[in-house]
């Protein structure tokens, strides 16, 4: 279960620095880093094919935001119920 969780939390830790390479790139709406994602051969966990919706859906998780950054001021304020490193 351990290593499981681990898995997911490095999962989500690379996809979330992609997205905000995407973003800082200029890519913001969902759709368009959807499309980043598949054009670099990133899958979701599941081994699919991003979709806007998905992208979408992965940044509201608890785990992505809990992992976005802020701008250039550093990790955001650990969230009530976060509990990634």
């Amino acid at each position: 279960m351990v290593q499981r969780r681990e898995e997911i939390e490095a999962f989500v830790r690379g996809r979330v620095a992609e997205v905000e390479a995407a973003e800082a790139a200029g890519m913001t709406a969902p759709q368009d880093i959807a499309e980043h994602f598949n054009a670099k051969g990133l899958t979701t966990r599941k081994g699919r094919r991003w979709t806007g919706a998905t992208v979408a859906r992965f940044l509201s998780s608890p785990g992505a935001k809990c992992t976005r950054s802020v701008g250039e001021g550093g990790p955001r304020p650990w969230q009530a119920g976060c509990d990634l490193p």
